[in-house]
């Protein structure tokens, strides 16, 4: 502002310290759109990038007791990260045993991704519920996997 005020007064260019106001003005409206977007992103949720997604089936996919995946739903919110999905596993395994496959797959995951909340609901292979969206299998549709020699459904 004493340059904008220095230049009306000795320079005489009329109106530099509106100019000047107007500019410093506009700097600091960009400055809090900057700052009230990062605060945004924080805020609200967010699904994961396709790569992190993809990275997270390759490793889901490692178990072989895995028969697919399905209604994967990723989010950060803030600095954390949640992932829940389905999974279909042999049909005629018991519950003790599907829950210790969960676990391995849990913890095969915890691993890859520290810090992420992992929510895994086993059902028997091919089933299906009839009002659920994204019940095709994750892993057969994979490209990313596809390419890694996964087989095919």
């Amino acid at each position: 502002m004493i340059a904008a005020l220095a230049l009306g007064r000795w320079g005489h260019v009329a109106g530099a310290d509106a100019w000047f106001a107007l500019a410093i003005a506009g700097w600091l409206g960009w400055g809090a759109w900057g700052a009230a977007q990062d605060a945004i992103e924080q805020l609200m949720d967010q699904e994961w990038p396709i790569e992190k997604r993809e990275r997270f089936l390759a490793v889901a996919a490692r178990h072989p007791a895995l028969k697919g995946i399905h209604d994967l739903r990723t989010r950060t919110s803030g600095n954390r990260d949640f992932v829940q999905f389905h999974v279909w596993v042999d049909g005629s395994m018991t519950v003790t045993d599907a829950h210790h496959v969960m676990d391995e797959i849990e913890d095969s995951l915890a691993r890859e991704f520290p810090d992420t909340e992992i929510l895994i609901h086993p059902d028997p292979e091919g089933h299906v519920d009839d009002d659920m969206l994204g019940a095709s299998d994750l892993l057969a549709e994979s490209p990313a996997l596809l390419a890694q020699g996964a087989p095919k459904s």
